[in-house]
């Protein structure tokens, strides 16, 4: 049962038969499912919205046959998604979304409650806005027949949200761990958020640390698992990124993910200049949002427009960490 599937029974009787109903070609494409309070179920298919009658049928313009999600129902189905237990996915509505046991992420909207300035948790929810996880079979083999046939190249993934960093990232560290090129690779996923490792076959050689903060899951990594190659999505801030110089010194490539908008943000963005600043990553792999389609840009072709004339070490102070 793949992740689509599972989410569908968990949706209820209505929408689970509508979406049984529903055209196969067209829900294969389906990264989201937007749910709201009162409003109509949006499903979304390359970054347009599309509408789902009672039918089955899916339309672009909503109508009066379409299933409209009430207020009583979206509240049942969060503290569904909670395992009716709002206190054991704390930790993670405080920032703002709920991992599924199928590597489905659900956003959550609603209303902030602050203690001494920072979130607690989130009241009133009113929006679920389910991404669904795709474990594509062999998308990165183009990737690693281009840049992993004789090296191990550190490479970090760029891309807009929904443009397939996670399902490429997932299926680099299967292969590379289950015999890429007749080797075994010791690969180690550090799955935050509970996304990056929901394979339906378990890779060979892979060890996964799953809700580890990254800084500490790198480190952790590092010192005791040996790892060839660390497999992380969604790097997002100068610490991790001072991890990551650390786990470099000890002789570890990285494969990771970072939100990039546009290409253009891959010369002006302070997070993808501090991860370049290291000099230990040899490609850019630019993902299109359009389509699963992607562009290698080799890092020394950029490093002058990135940095200017300044030297890349003048992003680290004595001590290591992050001066920009």
């Amino acid at each position: 049962m793949d992740a689509l599937e599972i989410i569908q029974n968990a949706l209820g009787e209505e929408i689970n038969n509508a979406l049984l109903s529903a055209d196969k070609n067209i829900l294969s494409g389906v990264s989201e499912i937007r749910i709201r309070k009162d409003n109509y179920l949006i499903l979304t298919v390359k970054n347009t919205a599309y509408f789902l009658e009672q039918s089955g049928r899916i339309t672009d313009k909503p109508n009066s046959n379409c299933i409209i999600c009430s207020g009583d129902y979206v509240d049942k189905l969060f503290f569904k998604f909670c395992d009716y237990s709002l206190y054991s996915k704390e930790d993670n509505i405080r920032q703002g979304f709920i991992t599924l046991s199928c590597g489905a992420r659900v956003g959550i909207a609603g209303s902030a409650v602050l203690k001494n300035g920072s979130i607690s948790t989130v009241k009133d929810v009113s929006s679920l806005i389910i991404r669904i996880p795709r474990e594509i079979k062999n998308c990165s083999k183009a990737v690693l027949n281009s840049l992993y046939k004789d090296k191990l190249p550190s490479i970090i993934v760029a891309g807009a949200p929904g443009s397939g960093k996670t399902t490429l990232l997932r299926d680099l560290a299967y292969n590379l761990s289950n015999g890429f090129n007749a080797k075994y690779r010791r690969v180690v996923i550090l799955d935050e958020r509970e996304e990056l490792s929901c394979f339906n076959e378990v890779p060979v050689n892979c060890d996964i640390l799953t809700r580890f903060p990254k800084l500490q899951g790198i480190e952790i990594a590092t010192r005791t698992l040996s790892p060839d190659i660390i497999v992380c999505d969604e790097v997002s801030d100068y610490n991790e990124v001072s991890a990551i110089s650390y786990a470099f010194s000890s002789g570890v490539s990285f494969i990771l993910s970072i939100h990039i908008g546009r290409k253009e943000d891959i010369y002006n963005k302070k997070l993808m200049r501090a991860l370049l600043g290291t000099g230990e990553f040899s490609y850019i792999v630019m993902l299109d949002k359009a389509g699963f389609n992607y562009e290698i840009i080799e890092v020394s072709e950029v490093k002058g427009e990135v940095f200017g004339a300044r030297d890349t070490a003048d992003f680290y102070d004595s001590f290591g960490r992050i001066s920009v």
